[in-house]
Formats: structure tokens, sequence, C-alpha cells
């Protein structure tokens, strides 16, 4: 394993530390998790980007329906996790929430 050094801001220090203790874990073994984590997601953002650009450059592009139905889908799921969450904020109405 390679050795690295970080200057924290206080804060960000303080939050690895107490997110370390609550996971009964060390802070780099949590930075780590962290940073491998973060790694992954921009290298699959990234392969997502260029795949995008490759087929905009081959002319591949969506209809203007099936914009519209992705849009539809997102903004159905954004309304179900809107009224969820109302729900949990009022276990008493919601009692799957009270645990």
């Amino acid at each position: 394993m390679t050795g690295i050094s970080l200057n924290l801001p206080e804060d960000l220090s303080n939050s690895l530390a107490d997110l370390a203790k609550t996971d009964g874990q060390t802070a780099s073994y949590v930075a780590i998790d962290v940073l491998r984590d973060d790694v992954e997601h921009e290298k699959a953002l990234t392969a997502q980007i260029e795949l995008a650009v490759k087929e905009a450059d081959e002319g591949k592009f969506a209809t203007d329906d099936q914009v519209a139905a992705m849009h539809d889908r997102r903004w159905a799921r954004q309304q179900k996790a809107a009224l969820s969450a109302a729900f949990c904020l009022r276990p008493s109405v919601h009692p799957a929430c009270a645990s």
C-alpha cells in the first residue's frame, strides 16, 4: 500500500473521525473507503460521458419522445420520493418509518 499525507480542514477531519468512531473503524479505513467509492464513481461517469460523446459524434441522439418519456419517469420518481419523505416525517401516518 502506498502512503499519502493530506492536510484536511478541521471540520472535515472532525467529521471523518466521528464517522470512523461510529463505524468502529479507523479514520484511514473510512477515508480509503470513501476515496475508492469516489474514484469508481468518477471512472464510471467518465466512461458514460465518453460513450455519449462517441454516440453524438455518430449522430445518435434521443428522439423528442424518448426525452419526454425519460423526463416523465424521473419526475414520477422524484414525486414518489418526496411523498415518501413527507410520510416519514410523520411516523404516526406511516408506521414503517417509526423504527
